[in-house]
């Protein structure tokens, strides 16, 4: 290519770039290295602003364990932060942050948590310590105690009811 090609290339791409908006030319040089990392390519996420929350969650800050559609699982459960069942589950879950039966789940057993949400069908001993909500397809049947208590239209209780002291 001659040095008049190269200048007419040029001012091509300069007017291209000023009267159609387009990006500008992405530095590739990383092509020619193998980088060592995903952060030592050039442009890549410049556009995302980085924060805290955007990072990904370590597995030790993250125990939830979800019992998925179809899905049975009977037993004690321990070291749970949060539970959601949207399966069959027959357990004891003691000390966790949270629960929540799903539209369609089933929890029989006891169950201790701070916060638990009810979509499906929980039947045996319900210990919340602040709120329990039981939605419109939610039913809650056994002995239940909670902090805080809301039901919504439609959604059912059943049992020795105690508010949480």
């Amino acid at each position: 290519m001659s040095a008049e090609a190269e200048d007419t290339d040029k001012d091509a791409g300069d007017s291209a770039d000023s009267n159609t908006g387009e990006r500008p030319e992405l530095d590739l040089s990383f092509l020619d290295r193998q980088p060592a990392r995903a952060t030592d390519i050039p442009n890549l996420g410049d556009h995302l602003e980085r924060t805290e929350d955007s990072e990904p969650r370590r597995p030790s800050e993250n125990k939830t364990l979800t019992v998925g559609r179809d899905i049975s699982l009977k037993g004690d459960i321990t070291e749970c932060d949060s539970l959601i069942v949207e399966g069959r589950i027959e357990a004891n879950l003691d000390s966790a942050r949270a629960l929540e039966v799903s539209r369609g789940g089933r929890f029989d057993g006891s169950a201790k948590v701070e916060t638990a949400i009810i979509s499906g069908r929980f039947d045996g001993d319900l210990k919340v310590t602040r709120a329990l909500r039981i939605t419109a397809s939610g039913k809650v049947t056994g002995t239940v105690s909670y902090g805080r208590l809301e039901i919504e239209n439609g959604g059912e209780m059943d049992g020795d009811v105690s508010i949480h002291q």
